[in-house]
């Protein structure tokens, strides 16, 4: 891939790219933040892995994730998130 190609969903790892799907459709929805719950129920992965995989793109400055103090949390789509997002999900046009 050269640097003028474009990113494509295809070339992430399948639980970061369903995850970000999710994340976008949330922000899309002006429903965001999405509970880790409903991320896990949404994008069919298991919760460890939606935890590591928004650990991941946490470190990367593209999600944001709460958790409370009794566990329970919710993510969110930084703007660096919604810019790669809209490159990879929007409608072309």
């Amino acid at each position: 891939m050269t640097s003028d190609e474009p990113l494509k969903t295809e070339q992430l790892d399948p639980a970061i790219a369903a995850l970000l799907a999710q994340l976008w459709r949330a922000e899309s929805a002006s429903d965001a933040p999405w509970s880790l719950p409903r991320l896990c129920k949404q994008s069919g992965l298991r919760m460890s892995t939606v935890r590591r995989s928004l650990t991941l793109l946490g470190e990367l400055e593209l999600a944001a994730m709460r958790v409370d103090e009794a566990g329970q949390g919710e993510a969110m789509l930084t703007a660096q998130g919604k810019a790669l997002c809209r490159l990879l999900f929007a409608p072309a046009g």
